[in-house]
């Protein structure tokens, strides 16, 4: 009895010795995941209601702030995505990279306030005893599946009495913009090649997805793209294979949905 238990003590100091020593290995970095106040999660607080702003303008007005060739829609100024001003033609593509171009559109909305932003968090950090480089930083943003990411790089900071380094800062914003911005595009491949699409066909492939179509009375079409878990849109027009008024085919009609 007395050696089991002996043998139970030593096994018992054994594993404190082990969950020590790997707290001590590992324990700046869960603290960089577990902090509420760390950096990234500052900026990211910092950055959030403009990019919210960005995001939602860019929903509503077919992947531009301020839309260049657009057509009224709701109050909003929708891009034609693909567009022509002949009847009897297919559209020609405006934005061939879309997510590209919402990418650019967005950050270039966000990035005097996430300059701000970064400057301010520069500053506490330093009164808070990090080292920050003085190294010029860069904003970049990434539309991917289920999210976009903010990424600032170009500077560092460092806390060397608790072990903690930063190289880059990333804020994230769960966002279905992405699955939408596929889906526009693949809609408008049909519009450029055949002058229309069917939505049914995309709705039973999809079936988070809403597509509904609106045609106008001068040939447009405007799409609204739905995430209905999360009621997330994409709006957008088209001009394609247009006929003139008096055929039939120019009057104002809401597709049906399913």
């Amino acid at each position: 009895m007395n050696s089991k238990r002996g043998q139970l003590t030593l096994f018992i100091i054994v594993a404190i010795v082990i969950v020590a020593v790997l707290l001590v290995l590992f324990y700046p970095r869960l603290k960089k995941i577990v902090v509420p106040g760390s950096p990234s999660v500052q900026l990211q607080d910092c950055i959030n209601s403009k990019l919210d702003e960005a995001v939602e303008l860019v929903s509503k007005r077919g992947g531009s702030i301020e839309p260049v060739n657009n057509i009224m829609y709701g109050g909003e100024k929708v891009e034609y995505l693909c567009y022509t001003n002949q009847y009897y033609q297919t559209c020609v593509m405006q934005q061939p990279l879309l997510r590209q171009h919402v990418e650019r559109e967005i950050l270039d909305y966000i990035k005097p306030e996430a300059l701000s932003c970064i400057n301010n968090l520069k500053q506490n950090l330093r009164k808070k005893g990090w080292q920050v480089s003085q190294d010029r930083e860069d904003i970049s943003i990434s539309i991917v599946p289920n999210k976009i990411e903010i990424t600032v790089s170009g500077f560092s900071a460092v806390k060397e009495d608790i072990g903690e380094r930063y190289d880059k800062f990333v804020v994230e914003k769960k966002s279905q913009l992405y699955n939408l911005i596929m889906l526009a595009t693949s809609i408008l491949n049909w519009e450029a090649r055949y002058g229309d699409s069917d939505i049914k066909t995309y709705m039973l492939y999809y079936p988070n997805m809403k597509v509904e179509k609106y045609k106008q009375e001068d040939g447009s079409k405007i799409y609204t793209l739905t995430y209905t878990p999360t009621k997330e849109k994409f709006v957008f027009a088209s001009r394609s294979l247009s006929w003139p008024a008096g055929y039939g085919l120019g009057q104002t009609h809401k597709s049906i949905t399913v």
